[in-house]
């Protein structure tokens, strides 16, 4: 499978601040990195509109440098937040956020492809700002496969630039619930079993 990071290469070192829903994150990041240089437009209305649970497990699919993952640690305590990125600069990289901004002993961050790493665990959330970069059989993996990672009372969300239109369609053959939300020009894609 070709992946959207060229291996070996990490690009430059870049500090990023995060302001949102009352919290404030330090985000250490490279410019190999998916919107390494800021947080994107996509990943910030998913922190802006996502609901997050009172308490449980959740998990944060293809975390990057973990943005989402950390967001809600901060914005939660109570929960234990599961993060994975097929990338080990990424992973590297969400590890050493998380101790940044004092969350390490509420994330663990693994090295894998999606769900590969989480055969035997369900979630209260799933989260994922999906790679496009990789191809829409990745997307469909990603948004279509959560439903076998959720509790029954769980639910998924993802923002979706591309192909959201045709995503939400699949996703209503799937999911008992399927809500798009369209926000500057992306999909807000919210799925419960």
């Amino acid at each position: 499978m070709t992946h959207y990071y060229r291996k070996g290469y990490s690009g430059r070192k870049i500090l990023i601040p995060l302001t949102i829903r009352g919290v404030t994150l330090e985000f250490v990041s490279y410019t190999s990195l998916f919107s390494g240089k800021e947080v994107d437009k996509g990943t910030y209305l998913l922190l802006k509109y996502m609901d997050i649970p009172d308490n449980g497990e959740v998990l944060d699919v293809g975390c990057g440098y973990g943005v989402i993952g950390l967001t809600i640690a901060k914005l939660n305590p109570r929960l234990k937040v599961y993060m994975v990125d097929i990338n080990p600069l990424a992973v590297k990289i969400t590890k050493y956020n998380a101790k940044l901004n004092n969350l390490e002993k509420q994330v663990s961050v693994l090295q894998g492809d999606a769900y590969e790493p989480f055969k035997n665990l369900r979630f209260n959330a799933i989260y994922s700002n999906p790679p496009l970069s990789s191809g829409m059989s990745t997307v469909e993996k990603i948004v279509l496969g959560a439903i076998n990672y959720l509790k029954p009372d769980g639910f998924a969300e993802f923002v979706l630039a591309r192909g959201g239109e045709y995503l939400v369609e699949k996703a209503r053959g799937i999911y008992s619930y399927a809500k798009s939300i369209r926000k500057k020009g992306y999909i807000i894609l919210k799925l419960k079993p």
